[in-house]
């Protein structure tokens, strides 16, 4: 006969959370992004973003210092610092893949080589990457979008948190609206998003070159998850949403009444990256509707770190 383990032992046993809903306004988004290359350290915070899932592939923007520094070191460095609770908190080995040059903007892909997080003991941290290693055998790896190591890489990058939004899109014959976080800023008023090569709305936004992106606010993270789903369908019923839509501005498409903040952005270039199709869009219009915090994604073990040492991120509600 088994004997049950207790209680308090079975919690020290679980594994962390990989990914976690918080509620942050944007003057809390502090984890800094920092790209040591060629021996110079770039802030990276404000033009880096996701730009597919697998490969594990970021996005880095590129100016007249960083480009160069790269054809010397083709293999840099990305370190993720808090310095509100620990400073050096995460680093990724990357290895430059080639520059993309278009809408009036360089960028850089990197593959992503190797990832740690120190935001936990040793102990911890090897007891999580095993189990979760092992929650991904039993799904069978080739369901799987990401493998086992480049989740916990894309952990380490969302140790800064990623900001979540609706995006609207309408082509006349096929309209929806999901959320996503694979959104960054690349330089000021342009934007990069990637969406799954499998989403039916990859073409929409190809045929249109427009989408709405509304900030989700924090409290309604059960209506954001609910709209996951959407990422495989082309038309969906807006009579049936849990909230009222109102136009944009100027491409007068439908967005949730309840976002904090409405922007349009017209894409001018795309193409495929991996598994992602990878968007550069430049934003047209800006229309504020109400103050209050974002909901964002990070990684489990930050809010761990930061529980332990008093500063715990407000999570989202998600019922």
């Amino acid at each position: 006969m088994r004997t049950p383990l207790p209680q308090a032992l079975k919690s020290r046993l679980r594994p962390t959370g990989q990914w976690l809903a918080i509620a942050l306004s944007q003057s809390e988004l502090s984890p800094q992004l920092t790209l040591t290359v060629a021996g110079r350290a770039f802030d990276v915070s404000l033009n880096s973003a996701v730009a597919a899932m697998r490969p594990f592939t970021l996005r880095i923007g590129l100016n007249a210092e960083l480009q160069p520094a790269l054809r010397q070191d083709a293999q840099p460095k990305l370190e993720v610092t808090d310095p509100q609770v620990a400073g050096l908190i995460g680093v990724l080995r990357l290895r430059y893949l080639r520059d993309w040059q278009t809408a009036g903007a360089a960028m850089a892909l990197f593959d992503v080589v190797q990832g740690a997080h120190f935001c936990a003991p040793w102990v911890r941290r090897t007891w999580d990457t095993w189990m979760y290693r092992r929650a991904a055998r039993r799904k069978g790896l080739e369901n799987l979008l990401m493998l086992p190591d480049a989740v916990e890489q894309m952990m380490v990058f969302y140790l800064r948190p990623r900001p979540v939004f609706f995006v609207s899109v309408d082509d006349g014959q096929h309209a929806n609206v999901f959320p996503m976080d694979l959104v960054g800023p690349l330089q000021p008023g342009l934007f990069t998003m990637a969406l799954r090569n499998t989403s039916p709305s990859v073409e929409t936004m190809k045929r249109t070159r427009r989408v709405a992106l509304g900030d989700v606010p924090g409290n309604a993270c059960a209506i954001a998850y609910q709209l996951g789903a959407h990422h495989k369908k082309q038309q969906i019923d807006w009579s049936t949403l849990p909230f009222n839509a109102l136009r944009s501005q100027q491409f007068a498409l439908r967005v949730p009444d309840i976002a904090l903040r409405i922007r349009e952005v017209e894409f001018l270039d795309f193409q495929a990256v991996g598994s992602h199709t990878l968007f550069v869009g430049r934003i047209c219009s800006e229309q504020p509707l109400r103050s209050g915090p974002q909901l964002c994604h990070t990684s489990g073990a930050h809010q761990r770190l930061r529980a332990r040492l008093g500063r715990p991120f407000e999570e989202a509600m998600q019922t």
